[in-house]
């Protein structure tokens, strides 16, 4: 049964504030911090020699493999279950089953890496290790749950005071065009060609990719598929489809080459009901 929309405020990006935790500088400080934390706590550095530094490393690279491990079990969630669609399942789930996940996979990576660099010598079956380590890379996992659920629960400003004043340059005529992104309603693909369509159904072409736009446009935006960046002021109904895929019925106004009805995939279908719950 198909639903028709209604018209509503800008809302933010689902998910996008805790994207930050994952972003190439910050998890290799974190990566660091956490290695360094725990060399202090575990280690009797009384002794330290030039095997330590060995340790450090092999140190460096567990914890850097755990941390992704742990990215790619949230980003499966996030598939799955998004914190926008049941907030205490998602919190439930990823405090029990993704923390067991990213426990168990710590205890063999170690064990792993402990046979290949020291035969097995140094942590393998050791009283220290499951008591110490294993307890502390518990902690930090927690704390890892307590960054992410924050980043995401206190975003930073709003998408639409950081971008009240972009405008974008699109080809009027012979000329250029500054046009405000706040008016633009829909962008998409015809035959390689890039459109930008605002709320008066005027089309405009631009020389930006929809890769391109979907970095910079607001939270208001949604890439339904590889031709259609829309807004909810473009769409009229939706309605769930064969295989997982959700049919979505749009306002095409004069504009011949805006398809009337376009899908969003089965990957993509529980984002876009977590996108329409903040509309």
């Amino acid at each position: 049964m198909a639903a028709t929309l209604r018209k509503h405020g800008n809302q933010k990006r689902p998910l996008e504030a805790e994207r930050l935790l994952f972003k190439r500088p910050y998890i290799l400080v974190i990566t660091l911090t956490i290695t360094t934390l725990n060399f202090l706590i575990t280690y009797d550095l009384r002794g330290i020699g030039l095997n330590y530094f060995f340790f450090f490393i092999i140190d460096l690279l567990t914890t850097y493999i755990i941390i992704k491990f742990y990215e790619y079990g949230i980003r499966y969630l996030n598939k799955k279950l998004p914190l926008e669609v049941d907030l205490l399942k998602r919190v439930m789930y990823q405090l029990t089953l993704h923390t067991l996940a990213v426990v168990i996979f710590s205890i063999l990576l170690n064990e792993l890496l402990d046979h290949i660099f020291f035969e097995g010598k140094r942590l393998s079956l050791s009283y220290d290790f499951y008591t110490q380590d294993t307890v502390l890379a518990m902690v930090f996992i927690l704390f890892f749950h307590a960054l992410y659920f924050g980043l995401y629960l206190f975003p930073k400003k709003s998408d639409t005071v950081n971008t009240i004043d972009l405008k974008i340059k699109v080809l009027h005529g012979m000329a250029y065009k500054l046009i405000s992104l706040n008016h633009v309603i829909c962008i998409y693909i015809s035959l390689n060609t890039t459109y930008v369509v605002n709320n008066r159904y005027e089309r405009y072409i631009t020389e930006k990719t929809l890769g391109e736009f979907e970095k910079i446009t607001p939270s208001h935006f949604f890439r339904a598929n590889r031709q259609y960046l829309i807004t909810q002021a473009i769409l009229e109904a939706y309605e769930s489809s064969e295989n997982g895929k959700i049919r979505l019925t749009l306002i095409t106004g004069d504009i011949n080459d805006i398809a009337k009805q376009i899908y969003v995939s089965r990957d993509k279908a529980a984002s876009f009901r977590a996108w329409l719950n903040f509309i």
